[in-house]
């Protein structure tokens, strides 16, 4: 009989390469769209400024998004519109400066970020929106 063992180090290697690799956040989503991207996975935080109401399906907000200038050690306040599907979250009852987090998809050929709910097809990374104590998927 054989008894197999792994050391910690062994399984922690294991799980990281198993694990989903890290999502960009906006900073580096503009890169990714300089070098010819279409489109960028990203999960960030930031600010309401702004929100813009529901059309459709759909409700929009602008949101202040710090990203890294420079030698990046310096920031810059940037705002991008967020669109969110609310017949898959419901509305999300946000305010002008108000801190979330979220993860979508990074559109470079409008700058908005779109997917922040679950795709119930299952053909997209799920997005969400994390606003007051509650997430919104």
């Amino acid at each position: 009989m054989w008894k197999h063992r792994f050391s910690a180090a062994a399984a922690l290697l294991l799980i990281a390469a198993c694990a989903p690799p890290p999502l960009d956040g906006v900073s580096n989503a503009l890169a990714a769209c300089q070098r010819g991207a279409q489109h960028d996975e990203i999960r960030d935080s930031g600010t309401v400024v702004r929100v813009l109401g529901y059309g459709g399906s759909h409700e929009g907000f602008l949101l202040m998004i710090p990203l890294a200038a420079g030698n990046g050690s310096d920031r810059v306040l940037r705002a991008f519109r967020v669109e969110d599907n609310t017949d898959i979250t419901g509305p999300i009852p946000l305010h002008a400066g108000e801190r979330i987090a979220f993860q979508g998809q990074f559109e470079c050929s409008d700058d908005a970020i779109h997917w922040t709910h679950r795709d119930p097809a299952g053909r997209h990374i799920d997005g969400y929106i994390e606003a007051d104590g509650k997430t919104y998927r």
